[in-house]
């Protein structure tokens, strides 16, 4: 089970993210590179951000969710929050559309693509509550 945030944990929710049954519409509609940032809270004291590329697939290969080993220099979108609010994301506990609203999830980039497309965004939240997590 990995824990949260680690390359490890968000490996594994690409993997869970390009085998959900809905991503193959979700990549076609929201290919990008999406930043993760996990700021300190709680138990966790260091800052953490992971990008994740959405590629749509094509006649040679599948659609992917991968986890980029370096930065991008500018992400499609960047959502933002402290450990404490990835983890009720995470379990359920919150709501993105709330957490947004709320300014609790804080969200950069290309926020007229994300608004318009976000109907076909339910594999991102779904793979979320689908990793096996660890927490401090």
């Amino acid at each position: 089970m990995p824990f949260f945030p680690s390359r490890e944990w968000m490996e594994a929710y690409c993997g869970h993210l390009s085998a959900h049954a809905g991503f193959d519409t979700l990549a076609s509609r929201m290919e990008g590179v999406y930043r993760f940032v996990v700021e300190p809270s709680g138990p966790l004291t260091d800052r953490h951000g992971y990008d994740v590329k959405v590629q749509p697939g094509d006649d040679l290969e599948a659609a992917c969710a991968q986890l980029l080993a370096e930065p991008a220099p500018s992400p499609t979108l960047a959502m933002t929050a402290t450990y404490e609010r990835w983890r009720q994301l995470i379990v359920g506990e919150l709501d993105i559309g709330m957490a947004v609203m709320s300014r609790r999830l804080k969200v950069s980039g290309d926020l007229t693509r994300l608004l318009s497309r976000l109907e076909s965004a339910s594999p991102l939240i779904d793979s979320l509550r689908q990793v096996e997590t660890e927490w401090a």
